[in-house]
């Protein structure tokens, strides 16, 4: 029953989440799609109950303007926020960059490069090809070196991240990374990757001023949605040294290394094909 219910939330639940966040996130037409309905409810209920009906449509309505301002987006990241821990400036074995959709990106492909200019790590993880791309170029035009650099093109949840960058790095001997990522999404990520094996330095990267608040509520709300699925799922455990072989064999099952994973040498002979 378990392993049914992972391979649902692992198919479906990144598609499902992403699409509700996109149309919620569009104030304008969730605005309008509640008052169109109480607007029909007031004429098309009977009189029994119209008034109940068009109560529920106005709190309704109420209830999604408070969660699209500041009086909900700001408290909900800071919460999320509080339980994970600075980034100590120490160094580390690798920087791992996640993936994410692009409002809430930030800038974390230049801060990658800048933490590479720091010495903070060798070695250099991000999730994402065109990303891979975005950090290759960084660090070419800072003069910086680029053999350390890798990226993974076909992982699409914060759990395959993690399983990934075990498989990828476990093996080069990394044990302590640099992982960066925006302040919602870090505490699931964070620990998702603790519970892999990793020792962790959060590096949170601050998503831009320009992102709404609508936008900011609804990246809150995903991430205690995919906090409570991941936790249901068991996926915040210690794995134990068995379970960590079976995860880079499934990786290197799913995600072949040829296809979904890219060299710095590949990211380079990338730009003269593209």
């Amino acid at each position: 029953m378990l392993d049914l219910i992972q391979s649902v939330f692992h198919t479906y639940w990144p598609r499902f989440t992403w699409t509700i966040f996109l149309w919620l996130s569009s104030a304008r037409l969730v605005t309008l799609t509640l008052l169109g309905f109480t607007a029909v409810m007031a004429f098309a209920s009977g009189r029994r109950y119209r008034r109940r009906m068009v109560i529920t449509g106005l709190t309704l309505l109420a209830s999604y303007l408070i969660v699209v301002s500041p009086l909900f987006s700001v408290p909900s990241t800071a919460l999320l926020a509080r339980f994970v821990p600075p980034d100590t400036g120490g160094t580390a074995d690798a920087i791992v960059v996640l993936g994410r959709e692009q409002s809430a990106e930030g800038d974390r492909y230049a801060t990658t490069v800048d933490l590479v200019a720091n010495n903070r790590a060798p070695k250099i993880l991000v999730m994402g090809d065109y990303n891979g791309r975005q950090v290759f170029r960084g660090l070419e035009k800072r003069n910086l070196p680029t053999d350390g650099l890798q990226s993974a093109t076909c992982i699409t949840t914060t759990q395959e991240e993690a399983d990934s960058a075990w498989a990828i790095l476990g093996p080069q001997g990394v044990k302590k990374i640099v992982l960066i990522t925006d302040t919602p999404h870090m505490l699931r990520a964070w620990l998702t990757f603790k519970s892999i094996g990793f020792e962790v330095i959060p590096h949170i990267e601050p998503i831009r001023p320009s992102v709404a608040h609508h936008e900011r509520s609804f990246l809150a709300i995903r991430e205690y949605f995919g906090l409570a699925s991941y936790a249901l799922l068991g996926r915040f455990k210690p794995q134990p040294p068995s379970q960590l072989t079976q995860v880079s064999q499934q990786v290197a099952a799913d995600f072949p290394l040829n296809q979904c994973f890219m060299t710095a040498d590949q990211i380079r002979q990338s730009f003269s094909k593209g």
